[in-house]
């Protein structure tokens, strides 16, 4: 659907403007800016009507940032993407709020997700994919020691730093996650949840 209204909108611009040549350059402009704005507006909107936009953010930046540098697997449809990625970071940010109530071990929590993405992080970071690989060695080397610096900065910010449990729970939760996704079982995993995703929805019988 994105790539559709991302091509008709090329399609008009190319026109009004009489650069024919570069509507596909556009049209591949105009998806991921779509597409990104989707997933903003997705990852704003489910959280706030859930009460818990904090926790999903805390998770999400969490991951997200680990994620630049370390990489991991992910879906291979965009739409597959979202729906995974949108659900995984929701019920983190619901799991961490959930939790917050009770009397956790914080600094262990911090310290065992820093201690499992670090380690993680040593052995396969950067992780890469088909579509995308990374052949330079500089380049390997520069995205290991940024994953590895990543988790130092948020264990210290976690250890010394003042942020509400919730919160906390939350990133851990959240670099627990993503770095799992770098994990050759993490590969295995996400590929069974695109599989299962890109299975068409089967509706009981006198259903449409």
């Amino acid at each position: 659907m994105i790539h559709n209204l991302a091509v008709r909108l090329a399609a008009i611009i190319a026109t009004e403007l009489k650069i024919e040549e570069r509507r596909n350059v556009i049209a591949y402009g105009l998806e991921i800016i779509i597409g990104a704005l989707v997933k903003l507006l997705s990852f704003i909107a489910l959280p706030l009507a859930l009460g818990v936009f904090p926790q999903v953010v805390a998770a999400a930046l969490a991951g997200g940032v680990f994620r630049l540098a370390a990489g991991g697997a992910h879906c291979t449809a965009y739409y597959r993407c979202l729906v995974s990625s949108l659900a995984t970071f929701t019920g983190t940010g619901a799991l961490a709020r959930c939790l917050a109530g009770y009397s956790l071990p914080l600094e262990g929590i911090v310290a065992g997700a820093a201690v499992w993405s670090f380690v993680i992080a040593l052995r396969w970071a950067p992780a890469d994919t088909p579509a995308k690989p990374i052949n330079n060695p500089r380049q390997r080397r520069v995205l290991k020691i940024a994953s590895l610096l990543i988790v130092v900065i948020y264990f210290a910010a976690g250890l010394f730093a003042s942020f509400r449990a919730d919160l906390l729970l939350a990133a851990s939760f959240g670099l627990f996650i993503q770095a799992f996704t770098v994990t050759p079982a993490g590969y295995r995993f996400i590929d069974a949840v695109d599989r299962l995703l890109s299975r068409p929805v089967k509706f009981p019988a006198g259903i449409n």
